[in-house]
């Protein structure tokens, strides 16, 4: 059985109760089938957006996988009243193209994650794992400019991260079992960038070459700025000094 580098318990999958939002009958059955094959608590379905939000009546749920399509009911406006009435809401959505524009601006609203259709039973697993358990995406898009420097500045960093671990796991064992989530984050990331970036494969490429020369061209350290500094004082001082 291969290592997963996030997981729920029996029991933490027991707890959570989930609400399935699809109008497609059949993907609506095998969501809700996988779900419960998983050992995910209690999974609830709705055959259209409007009508799900009836399901919140006196019930609380801890997801939400939800259809991505555009509706007779505005998705964003309904994910926002989701977030309303319970911003603990983790909210899934699913769509057979996720690159669209609208599957990343639901990102941007506060969804975590994304289910890609068909689903398999892997990938419905690994969606409600990362959406439940990883670094949220939402906070580094919406307070990024450029949808391409973002999703390159979420990459970067969690290469940064998966740098700084495996130099700590060389002298300290609690950081060698942390490898594995670090990677996974690093995985998923780069899926992120290469499933959302405009331009696709060359729009991404160019984002990473103009996030590294702006990098390359302003040290982030102080102590690199204070290098900067100084190397600029003493070429002041030997220009004098001529």
């Amino acid at each position: 059985m291969k290592e997963r580098a996030v997981e729920m318990s029996p029991l933490e999958r027991a707890a959570q109760r989930i609400l399935v939002v699809e109008p497609d009958a059949l993907d609506r059955n095998h969501l809700r089938t996988t779900l419960k094959a998983l050992g995910f608590g209690t999974v609830t379905d709705a055959p259209s957006h409007h009508a799900s939000l009836e399901k919140f009546d006196g019930r609380r749920f801890t997801h939400v996988v939800f259809d991505a399509k555009k509706s007779n009911y505005p998705i964003k406006e309904w994910l926002m009243q989701l977030l309303e009435i319970d911003p603990r809401i983790i909210a899934i959505p699913a769509s057979a193209n996720p690159s669209v524009d609208d599957v990343f601006d639901l990102l941007a609203l506060g969804s975590r994650g994304y289910l890609v259709k068909p689903f398999t039973f892997d990938s419905v697993e690994q969606a409600v794992l990362m959406a439940t358990k990883g670094e949220p995406i939402a906070e580094a898009v919406l307070q990024a400019k450029d949808r391409n420097e973002a999703l390159v500045a979420i990459m970067l960093s969690s290469l940064d991260r998966l740098a700084t671990t495996y130099r700590q796991s060389l002298q300290f064992e609690t950081a060698t079992r942390e490898l594995p989530r670090a990677m996974s984050a690093l995985r998923r990331a780069s899926d992120l960038a290469h499933t959302f970036a405009k331009g696709g494969k060359d729009g991404l490429i160019e984002a990473l070459e103009r996030f590294s020369i702006a990098k390359s061209h302003g040290p982030a350290s102080r102590l690199g700025r204070l290098r900067k500094r100084l190397s600029h004082g003493r070429n002041s001082d030997e220009v004098v000094a001529k």
